[in-house]
């Protein structure tokens, strides 16, 4: 299991946290299953995203501030998710971005983590708010904006 990884082992011995169960990650990869896929990763051509790429040094907390206005950056935990069958970490978004790199070593390939909510002491997740982790940065999801929609009104011409 990733989670004991011996980076992620001694990470969780410094910083607040929670395990997510499996069954709630398995909601996460579900939505990501659903989703156009290109070999084993998304396929962020049919996505429109965010490229955030490691700089020198990176993450840095001044890497960390590039999130602060997206999706994922308007959650105050992210749920940072190994395979579908596993625990997942879930801590604050900051704290969890700045070490993003240490959290998935020894995880091969592309990997994914989104925004969490935890309130009440239960956890929501927001699988929509999601990021691709992998060698060069983060892909961060945009997602398309809700389009209102108008139910017209047979008594009012303007609609």
């Amino acid at each position: 299991m990733y989670i004991e990884n011996q980076f992620v082992r001694e990470w969780r011995e410094s910083h607040p946290h929670r395990l997510a169960p499996s069954s709630e990650v398995r909601k996460f990869f579900e939505y990501l299953d659903n989703l156009h896929w290109s070999g084993s990763r998304l396929d962020w051509s049919r996505l429109s995203s965010l490229h955030i790429p490691f700089g020198e040094g990176d993450p840095q907390p001044s890497w960390v501030d590039n999130f602060t206005n997206t999706p994922i950056g308007n959650h105050r935990h992210l749920l940072v998710a190994y395979a579908p069958n596993q625990d997942a970490l879930i801590a604050r978004t900051g704290e969890l971005l700045a070490d993003i790199d240490l959290l998935y070593a020894g995880s091969p390939g592309p990997r994914y983590f989104c925004g969490a909510e935890i309130v009440n002491e239960r956890l929501h997740l927001a699988v929509e708010d999601f990021a691709e982790f992998s060698e060069s940065g983060v892909l961060v999801h945009i997602p398309a904006p809700a389009r209102d929609t108008v139910t017209p009104d047979r008594n009012n011409p303007r609609t």
